[in-house]
């Protein structure tokens, strides 16, 4: 017996919303953990310093996913802004300073979802990963 599914949408038909299920790539890398944390600097000038980090993994390897990915704050249903991840074998990472790149501030934390994305080589995209901020004490 063959079983077929398929995506049909689904919502409300007076509000016009659908939504229909999407198939997982199975050659898309995988974003496996995120983190985003922001913290007081306070050698020299003081600032907030925010970092994000992500571990991927790739079907092909992670020496071939891209070595650029991408990191999109929002607030609700706003843009804040997207910094860029620099990835080294499944090892992404970035920074950035308070009042630059991306409009989020430190002491509103909570309010913030940071959705991570990378692709591989191959122009495959992972699913996005979104996770909340914390802030803490130290880099």
């Amino acid at each position: 017996m063959i079983l077929l599914l398929l995506a049909c949408p689904t919502g409300d038909k007076d509000s016009g919303v659908t939504d229909t299920a999407s198939a997982v790539d199975p050659e898309a890398p995988v974003i496996e953990s995120a983190a985003v944390s922001c913290y007081l600097h306070e050698t020299g000038d003081k600032y907030y310093q925010w970092s994000a980090l992500a571990t991927a993994t790739d079907p092909q390897g992670e020496s071939t996913i891209e070595t650029v990915g991408a990191v999109a704050a929002t607030a609700g249903e706003v843009d804040l802004g997207e910094v860029l991840l620099a990835c080294n074998n499944g090892d992404c990472l970035t920074s950035w300073r308070e009042g630059q790149d991306i409009d989020v501030e430190c002491v509103n934390v909570a309010s913030y979802a940071f959705t991570f994305t990378v692709e591989d080589i191959d122009g495959h995209a992972s699913s996005p990963v979104t996770v909340s901020a914390t802030q803490t004490t130290e880099p």
